[in-house]
């Protein structure tokens, strides 16, 4: 299988063993995926290899704020440079995937199309070799109530695609989303303006644990100007992307990757600004 799974967390305790239990329980001794850990933190695992995010302005040892904040959109660009797959999904963290998550992955794989998956939010949930023995506390689940079909509604807790097409498309918009989030919102417009067909797949369903107590690890983000309905900064967000066709971010990451993984170079500092662009804060400023 020419397939890698990115798991991504910025969490001390991630659950790992929840998902890669749920992930075993569906595949065949011939088709393994590989399983890529992106994380803040070492992780303990035993199915993957792990690499930390790459160099950002908002977190790690290249930030440029007072702490460390929301950076999802940077993990999952160092994920799609380090792929070495055709196919690359990519899954949140504390959580469990349903014994369809696989087949619909495989599904899109052999369609050769985006999908996007549903999700469950959940709380106090037990979980025994892969499978969940206490459902605990109902959260919220997606709201999307239609089935497996062509969308322009992309978001949720796994997607998967061609790894070409994210390359095509510079990954995901870190220097518009990091600090703020909206990441897959962002990259599905991308991926609907340049043409590539996108479906959704309540099949490749997650079920996630957010018990409040346990989430150790979730990190700031800020909407600025929340109350300024159009004018907050997530629609704004949504202006600067609506027609667009890449990230806008301020690197090549086609180009990153080749220095990487063919140049055997180190990932270099972050390019992006040292400013906020909603209204030019100095990032070292944020609070």
């Amino acid at each position: 299988m020419t397939l890698t799974i990115a798991y991504i967390t910025s969490r001390k305790e991630p659950k790992i063993k929840w998902f890669e239990d749920s992930l075993e329980n569906q595949w065949e001794h011939d088709d393994k995926p590989e399983v890529l850990f992106v994380s803040r933190y070492e992780v303990d695992n035993r199915i993957g290899w792990e690499c930390p995010p790459k160099p950002s302005v908002w977190q790690g040892d290249h930030r440029l704020t007072k702490e460390d904040w929301w950076a999802k959109s940077n993990a999952m660009n160092t994920a799609i440079i380090m792929c070495q797959t055709d196919f690359i999904a990519f899954v949140d963290d504390r959580s469990v995937l349903a014994p369809t998550w696989l087949s619909a992955v495989k599904r899109a794989m052999e369609g050769k199309y985006a999908v996007c998956g549903t999700y469950e939010k959940r709380a106090h949930m037990k979980v025994e070799n892969g499978v969940i023995v206490d459902r605990g506390e109902f959260l919220g689940k997606d709201d999307r109530s239609y089935g497996y079909g062509p969308t322009r509604d992309w978001y949720g807790g796994s997607y998967a695609l061609p790894l070409e097409w994210c390359l095509a498309v510079n990954g995901f918009s870190e220097d518009v989303c990091d600090g703020l989030g909206y990441e897959d919102t962002a990259f599905g417009i991308t991926l609907r303006n340049s043409g590539y067909t996108m479906y959704f797949d309540p099949e490749m369903k997650i079920i996630q644990d957010r018990t409040p107590t346990e989430i150790d690890g979730a990190l700031k983000r800020a909407n600025k100007g929340s109350d300024l309905g159009i004018n907050a900064k997530d629609w704004k967000m949504l202006g600067i992307m609506h027609d667009k066709k890449d990230s806008q971010n301020s690197y090549c990451i086609r180009n990153m990757r080749d220095r990487i993984l063919l140049n055997y170079e180190e990932f270099p500092p972050p390019s992006a600004s040292d400013r906020d662009w909603y209204d030019g804060q100095r990032l070292a400023e944020m609070e």
